[in-house]
């Protein structure tokens, strides 16, 4: 800043030879200590990035086999059971008039088991009837019903057409021995079933024809049931397949004994198809691969199934094996400061900066500054890497089905919910204030001819504040088997945004919808089949004349998200079950840097460049004139200053301390410590930080301090 008086000490490479060899040791073992922490640094985060991954493939490799080995025990267990009850019929032990007592014991004994049969050949069991069944099995509630008598003629041969009985079930075991069979609409039964089929024989041993067949029957459903309580992360889900590939178990209830593996429209493509083929050899197989559903890079873990000759499926999306965000950054950050470091180090190693060269010292300070400022760049670059934007959006109908399952465990028979497939296109946005947004929008909600007509149609828009826009009904018409409701909407809903990180925050508009209905149980999942592209930077359910000054949309999204108990508005029903998960839709957008920069950033770095031209100018302050002219031009810059801030601040409309603010507050302590610096110069001429190097100190630490200073904010608000 100043140019001292004639005669005053010139700084001069130092000539003490022993001062200079401690201070180059000391460099030399810092040096070595940063190479050994930026090597243990780096290993650590690559081997615990491997044991995460490591431990996530176990769990799932493991919940696979957990599953297998259960639904192995289960169809074994059901097996044992057929041929005990076919034995005692065969022996005459049960007699034909008792097996409807004891098929309604046997299915309360085995919760497992959705039902169970005996159904005889033409005349074996009653001369007096052709056809005999007798049929237990669990009712919706899960309670146990019975049907005597057989609802259609069971011995004809399967047929194609349409409408058709489904015979299969006893057709084949009673010709070609004891089987499970492929899944089928049980068309008594009104259910997709599984079944294994043992005949039993006639009492007279001199008759071989078989006396009929003893059923039991696992529903799909129940496999659903298993396969949705295992643990598989976020958006991994599992399947069952049949002996031949059918589904009889997939979270996309379409799938279930309607499609096989190998067919075209199931979306897996040869290289899971091959896989499947190796499994259903008998061999455990896994395999890394896109998966079909989810569109995401997925493990694959298939395990044979030793009852039925199926196979247990169970897929692990790659992104839930990761480790957290959060730590990857910081893991990151240390090891680009301890790089960042080293190169400090490594400078004044190669210039001999402990001879103190007026030169070396100027390079390192510069090098020293230029780090500093690469760190403030990697610490924005890799937080936004790593920032987790989109990690719960439900991108399946798989993993929606996977949450409802769960939900549908969790509750009793009389609670399962009347699940609604809800829809959202925003058309129109704006932030009228901080923490609100208006927007404009279509919602549209399907209900099946299932649902009651005493059920309330509708959502209901908790966020909503100030005065009531309108919620218009534009259109109800039908829709196969259901009826759509289409809705207009403009509101205004309370948000939370959080501008800390200005000007690289980010905003995430968040719409709760909940259901209209406050007494019966109604669920609403996303209708994820009427949008084009589920992939959230695709922006799903996002008009594209939507336009935001200074923001960029980034993604849109589904969520089910737990919901915290509340009140149950005086209604039994409500309090007695457990909430749903709600529903969410989610738009996240990115600041554009480009503009804050310009208005706010661009006249602070302008300050620090004046103030440094100040201290490196040749004016002298020696007397009262100099020393005012000097407060004068520091109380200009804080004028500037604090013109920028606050207009900063009204922009932003923070409560607290924003990340461009610290630049501001920086400024601050500049202008205050060069006015010290002047009084100083007045007051105090002789002390060493006057004196050493013409006033070389304050020059040479000015942008390493400002630097180190804004990196020190940088790490705390980012890291």
């Amino acid at each position: 800043m100043f140019r001292l008086q004639p005669g005053q000490f010139e700084v001069s490479p130092s000539r003490d030879a022993a001062v200079a060899r401690r201070v180059r040791w000391v460099l030399l073992g810092s040096t070595l200590v940063l190479v050994l922490l930026t090597l243990f640094l780096a290993i650590r985060f690559l081997v615990v990035r491997a044991q995460l991954s490591a431990t996530a493939l176990e769990t799932a490799r493991a919940e696979a086999q957990a599953a297998t080995a259960t639904i192995d025990a289960a169809l074994l267990d059901a097996q044992a059971l057929a041929i005990a009850l076919g034995d005692d019929l065969a022996s005459g032990a049960l007699a034909y008039a008792e097996v409807p007592e004891r098929l309604q014991a046997l299915l309360a004994a085995e919760p497992e088991l959705d039902g169970v049969a005996v159904t005889c050949e033409p005349f074996a069991c009653d001369p007096a009837l052709r056809l005999t069944q007798v049929y237990a099995f669990r009712d919706a509630n899960q309670g146990i019903g019975l049907l005597e008598g057989a609802t259609y003629d069971y011995t004809l041969p399967p047929q194609d057409e349409p409408g058709a009985p489904a015979t299969g079930w006893y057709y084949y075991p009673i010709r070609e021995g004891a089987q499970w069979s492929e899944p089928f609409l049980a068309t008594g039964a009104a259910k997709v079933l599984i079944e294994y089929g043992m005949p039993f024989a006639r009492l007279d041993p001199a008759d071989a024809a078989p006396a009929g067949l003893v059923t039991v029957d696992f529903s799909t459903r129940g496999m659903r049931q298993l396969m949705a309580r295992l643990e598989l992360g976020g958006r991994g889900y599992g399947f069952i397949l049949s002996a031949d590939g059918m589904f009889l178990s997939h979270p996309d209830v379409r799938f279930v004994a309607r499609r096989s593996i190998f067919d075209p429209t199931s979306g897996y493509d040869a290289t899971v198809q091959a896989a499947v083929r190796r499994a259903l050899a008998g061999e455990v197989v896994e395999l890394q691969q896109p998966d079909a559903i989810t569109g995401h890079q997925a493990w694959f873990f298939l395990v044979p199934l030793e009852a039925n000759g199926g196979v247990v499926g169970v897929v692990i999306d790659a992104a839930d094996m990761a480790p957290p965000a959060e730590a990857t950054l910081r893991n990151l950050v240390a090891l680009g400061l301890t790089s960042g470091g080293l190169i400090v180090l490594l400078t004044a190693l190669a210039v001999r900066v402990e001879h103190g060269g007026r030169r070396e010292l100027w390079l390192v300070a510069l090098v020293f500054t230029g780090v500093c400022v690469g760190l403030i760049g990697l610490t924005w670059w890799l937080s936004a890497l790593t920032r987790d934007q989109a990690s719960l959006a439900l991108t399946s109908r798989a993993t929606v089905e996977r949450i409802v399952e769960r939900y549908r465990e969790e509750l009793n028979g009389d609670q399962q919910p009347f699940v609604v497939p809800t829809g959202i296109e925003l058309t129109a946005l704006q932030f009228p204030t901080p923490t609100t947004v208006t927007l404009n929008a279509i919602i549209w909600q399907w209900y099946a001819d299932t649902i009651p007509e005493e059920v309330v149609r509708g959502f209901a828009l908790y966020q909503t504040i100030g005065e009531l826009l309108p919620i218009e009904e534009a259109a109800r018409v039908r829709d196969g088997d259901g009826e759509l409701i289409v809705w207009r909407v403009g509101i205004v809903l309370q948000q939370r945004f959080d501008p800390v990180r200005f000007p690289f925050d980010t905003r995430k508009v968040e719409v709760s919808l909940q259901p209209a209905e406050l007494d019966e149980n109604v669920m609403l999942t996303p209708d994820l089949e009427a949008y084009p592209l589920l992939r959230p930077s695709a922006l799903p359910g996002v008009d594209g004349a939507i336009w935001l000054n200074q923001w960029q949309l980034e993604n849109s999204y589904f969520t089910l998200r737990e919901r915290k108990e509340g009140a149950s508005l005086g209604l039994s029903r409500r309090a007695d079950r457990l909430a749903p998960p709600e529903l969410f839709f989610t738009l996240t957008m990115q600041r554009q840097v480009v503009g804050p920069f310009i208005a706010y950033l661009l006249p602070g770095m302008v300050t620090l460049v004046l103030v440094f031209a100040f201290l490196m100018s040749d004016r002298q302050i020696s007397d009262r004139q100099d020393l005012v002219a000097a407060l004068s031009y520091a109380a200009a810059l804080f004028f500037v200053i604090a013109i920028a801030h606050t207009a900063l601040r009204e922009n932003v409309a923070a409560i607290g301390i924003t990340y461009l603010e610290h630049l501001y507050l920086l400024l601050y302590l500049i202008v205050v410590a060069v006015i010290l610096d002047a009084f100083l110069l007045v007051r105090a001429p002789n002390l060493p930080l006057i004196t050493y190097g013409d006033h070389l100190l304050p020059k040479l630490l000015y942008w390493p301090v400002c630097a180190f200073a804004m990196l020190v904010s940088t790490l705390a608000v980012f890291v």
